[in-house]
């Protein structure tokens, strides 16, 4: 059996998760448990706790599937005699994995209930991910310029931006954390450091979402087999079939 484009698995996986976050964001709200809440507090209390752990359990699980995917792709894409390039990717895949990881730790772990294991989780998902998206985003931009890229020019400069405000937000959130938990300040600056890390958060976590919706391009060209020796992913062949265009 195959299944011609894979583009549905990136999209599968932005569609669940922000589902997912936007019904744990109004459910934490009108329960009254947070009136401005940060993602991880969107999971504090009992229900949303076990929405929580469903919503980030299955991202972490369709995220494995997307950097596996990816990591073919950019093997097929690669030349034969880029041997560094190769063991580049392979360590980016491994990575991609630990994001996956830590996403379900992320789920699995209440900040309620385990915060370390919460926030370390958490934050091998976000920190790994913006390092994960910037690189495997700068070599895209590379192969655009260099026209081996089936995503057009200013699709790779819109993946190479999320990116960017990805790892833009990602600092001032860390910024505005030291602020309020190591008590920097005192009285309305703890106010407006909550405020910035909230708003820094959901900004770069919109940059992770984008980047993903990226892929759409690449993977619409690869093609997943499966048989009795196992599954197979192939870019697409070209069709000359004029009822069936590539």
């Amino acid at each position: 059996m195959e299944i011609r484009g894979l583009a549905f698995l990136p999209l599968l996986w932005v569609i669940w998760t922000l589902l997912g976050l936007g019904a744990l964001i109004v459910l934490t709200v009108m329960s009254g448990h947070e009136k401005y809440p940060y993602i991880s507090d969107t999971g504090k209390m009992f229900p949303e706790s076990v929405i929580y752990t469903v919503v980030f359990m299955v991202t972490s699980i369709l995220g494995a599937g997307v950097a596996s995917i990816q990591y073919r792709f950019m093997i097929i894409q690669s030349e034969p005699s880029e041997k560094r390039y190769i063991i580049i990717q392979r360590i980016l895949y491994a990575i991609g994995w630990i994001v996956c990881i830590g996403t379900a730790v992320n789920a699995i772990y209440s900040v309620e209930t385990q915060p370390t294991a919460h926030r370390i989780g958490a934050g091998l998902a976000f920190v790994l991910a913006a390092i994960y998206n910037l690189c495997q985003a700068v070599y895209l931009y590379m192969t655009c310029l260099g026209r081996r890229s089936f995503s057009s020019r200013q699709m790779c400069h819109i993946r190479l931006v999320t990116t960017v405000v990805t790892i833009v937000a990602l600092i001032i959130f860390a910024v505005g954390m030291s602020a309020f938990f190591f008590n920097l300040c005192s009285g309305r600056c703890i106010g407006i450091f909550y405020i910035t890390g909230m708003k820094a958060e959901y900004i770069g976590f919109s940059g992770l979402v984008m980047h993903h919706v990226t892929n759409y391009t690449d993977f619409q060209r690869l093609s997943l087999t499966l048989s009795r020796e196992g599954v197979s992913i192939s870019m697409r062949e070209k069709t000359q079939d004029p009822e069936n265009p590539e």
